[in-house]
This record gives structure tokens, sequence and C-alpha cells, in this order.
């Protein structure tokens, strides 16, 4: 794996799908759902096909339960890669000089989604806890291409 390869999966990626809301450096809004999400960037799947390097505003509403949802996460963010998919786009974007407090509310939203974090009142159990697939990498976890 190149050096590159290494620093871009830095973190650990979480499955997820939440709606996404996308504007394109040009003003474009798009639909988008994500596919997964970690510290430092995003995978989304979208009609859309989006340019290397077009930067990209990425709206969040993250759901902490049932009916618990955050105000929308806004992430300035650029496209690292795009690739075909049918008559879909799946995109990877990495997050652009995130605050403190989007950090840290990405950092919350992903302890989450570990199960390290359960919304007020729900315990986390011993199973839940112990329920992790670190030891699989994630090129082989999230490889969408693997069945």
């Amino acid at each position: 794996m190149s050096r590159r390869s290494q620093e871009a999966r830095r973190h650990r990626r979480f499955h997820v799908e939440i709606d996404a809301k996308v504007t394109t450096g040009k003003g474009e809004r798009l639909a988008a759902r994500t596919r997964d999400l970690s510290r430092s960037g995003i995978c989304l799947i979208t009609g859309d096909g989006l340019a290397g390097g077009d930067t990209l505003m990425i709206e969040l509403a993250l759901s902490f339960g049932k009916n618990a949802f955050s105000e929308p996460l806004r992430l300035q963010s650029h496209v690292v890669w795009c690739t075909q998919i049918g008559q879909s786009f799946q995109v990877g974007a990495m997050f652009d000089g995130l605050t403190d407090e989007q950090d840290g509310f990405l950092e919350m939203f992903l302890h989450f989604l570990d199960g390290t974090l359960a919304p007020k009142g729900v315990q986390v159990t011993e199973a839940q806890e112990d329920d992790d697939d670190e030891d699989v990498s994630p090129d082989v976890k999230d490889d969408p291409f693997r069945s």
C-alpha cells in the first residue's frame, strides 16, 4: 500500500447510511446518501459525478437513535475520487479545516456508531462493547465489490 493510501485511511471508517445535502463550489445542490464516515472523510452515493479536487459543503443531520437527530453538521471538504456504479456515483471526499466544534460533534457521532456512547437513558451492554470488527482490515470490510 502506498504512503498516500496509508495516510488517507489513518482513521477507522464506519458504515452509516444517512441523507446528506451537498453543495458544490459552483453552487450546485445535490442529494446524496452516506456510505461510510471517518474523522477525516466521507464516502457518498449521489446521482451526479464530481471531479477530483472539487470543493463541497456537506450537510449531515446526525441520527442518534429512533427520533434523535442533530442540527445539520456542515463540513467543508474536497473530492478525492469518484467512481460510477450503475446509474449512481460513489464519491470519496476528505474534510478540510474542521473547527474544534465540528470535530467534537463528528467525534461524538463516531463514538455513538462504535457503541462507546449511547443516547441518554440507554445503557451500552457488554456485548455491544465487544462487538467490534477492528481486526478486519478497512480495505476488506469496506470494499463495495466484495461479497
